[in-house]
């Protein structure tokens, strides 16, 4: 059995860690520029992917399912471009929407198919 709780978890505080490093530089420098970089770094990096590493926890099934190791990527994968989407919008001024479009995507279809899996398969 793979251990999507404690995966999520690894992943989700490296992006803390990642994010408050970031933000400590954000604050020495005063590049608040990059305020929505370290907002997708906290928000769907720590947050969210330490919430899913929590859900899998508290209902271990759900690591047995057949879309977890799906749920597991599409989350981690759309953390990356939102992440890269955000450093994007920075240096050019400018959204790309195919980048964060995709991300946004994907980081719904995770958050659906979490909702899925936890309807269908977790024990009350």
């Amino acid at each position: 059995m793979v251990s999507f709780d404690r995966a999520f978890v690894c992943v989700g505080l490296a992006w803390l860690i990642i994010g408050m490093i970031f933000g400590l530089y954000m604050g020495l420098a005063g590049a608040n520029q990059f305020v929505v970089v370290h907002v997708a770094m906290l928000l769907p990096g720590a947050v969210v992917l330490t919430l899913y590493g929590l859900i899998y926890r508290a209902w271990p099934e759900l690591n047995d399912s057949g879309l977890a190791r799906l749920q597991f990527w599409l989350a981690v994968i759309s953390v990356f471009g939102l992440v890269f989407g955000g450093f994007q919008f920075v240096f050019s001024g400018r959204t790309d929407t195919t980048i964060v479009g995709s991300a946004s995507v994907l980081a719904i279809v995770a958050a659906l198919l979490m909702g899925w899996m936890f309807l269908r398969q977790a024990e009350p």
